[in-house]
């Protein structure tokens, strides 16, 4: 073979392994599903439909929300399990994808096994809200409120084992307090809950309520994170109230199927990552208090772990346990 014609032959032969590589990221011709295990209106859907919109436009091709709630989010979860695993349907999942491992006693995906991570997505601090004629102004004046009146107040839920049941009782349980709790099938169905008298206080992310913060129908207490949240400014943080060192954000993230290419996953990581960065969506996130966490597969499967081991930590001190 002369010179030109074994050049010839290597360039052929490294256009077939680029194609090939390029083909490997592809990502599936038909929509992308990304499927939200909670209802409509809550504080992931709310992410979940402004990221939607803006990977449609960065594709080119539709970007689709479904919603499929129930069961903290496992529902959702082992659905994204046994799909196709080629990238055209992915698990929005939220902080629960970690803490149900760690609440239910009878078999839930297992995040590292049966999922891959793509990335994080979002991190909200949770805002506890009440109705705005409730007689209390702060964090101090809500437990003396309950401590007073043990068991009169109970409080709702977009669903046992979730983030915003385990961590208001954990606060109840440290405090040695007691509330009922009650569940919805979501965030909107629990605030409306609140509205209606049905209960007392809610612990939420604060993107949830903020509309009905914002227009008087109920006010905010306390946040849960280390850090005053720049969307609630005027609200002090349970440490400035006298509980130091407690800090507990929802965050929020998107999964493949287990044995999805590991190209696809950097591209979806790529475009998630460009999508949740992008000035506008930005923006309109850190109204809503959200914090940007996108990063790479490695990273958010590292955070994931963590997760994982802080979750049953924090559940087993409090001794929380579901019967499902």
């Amino acid at each position: 073979m002369n010179l030109i014609n074994r050049r010839t032959a290597i360039a052929a032969t490294l256009g077939t392994l680029a194609a090939s590589a390029r083909a490997q990221s592809d990502l599936p011709s038909r929509p992308i599903t990304l499927v939200v295990g909670f209802a409509p209106g809550g504080p992931n859907d709310l992410v979940a439909r402004q990221l939607a919109l803006r990977l449609s436009d960065q594709l080119k091709q539709q970007v689709i929300v479904e919603n499929r709630p129930g069961a903290n989010g496992n529902i959702a979860a082992m659905h994204v399990a046994r799909a196709q695993a080629d990238g055209s349907t992915l698990l929005y999942n939220s902080s629960s994808l970690a803490l149900s491992p760690a609440l239910y006693p009878k078999k839930v995906v297992e995040p590292l096994a049966e999922l891959t991570p793509v990335t994080g997505t979002a991190s909200l601090p949770l805002v506890c809200v009440v109705p705005s004629d409730f007689p209390a102004e702060g964090y101090r004046d809500w437990v003396a409120r309950l401590r007073a009146s043990p068991g009169k107040y109970n409080y709702g839920s977009p669903g046992p084992g979730n983030l915003a049941h385990v961590v208001p009782a954990m606060i109840l349980k440290a405090n040695g307090l007691s509330a009922v709790h009650t569940p919805y099938k979501g965030s909107s169905e629990a605030l409306q809950g609140m509205l209606s008298g049905a209960t007392h206080f809610q612990f939420d992310s604060v993107n949830s309520p903020m509309t009905l913060i914002k227009g008087g129908r109920i006010k905010p207490l306390f946040v849960t994170s280390a850090q005053r949240s720049p969307a609630l400014p005027n609200v002090p943080t349970m440490a400035e109230s006298g509980a130091a060192n407690f800090d507990m954000a929802a965050w929020q993230g998107v999964m493949a199927p287990a044995g999805t290419p590991q190209a696809v996953v950097a591209r979806l990581a790529e475009e998630i990552g460009r999508a949740m960065n992008n000035p506008e969506l930005k923006g309109s996130l850190a109204n809503q208090g959200a914090y940007i966490i996108a990063s790479t597969p490695q990273r958010y499967g590292a955070f994931i772990a963590e997760q994982l081991a802080a979750y049953k930590k924090a559940v087993d001190d409090a001794g929380i346990k579901l019967d499902s």
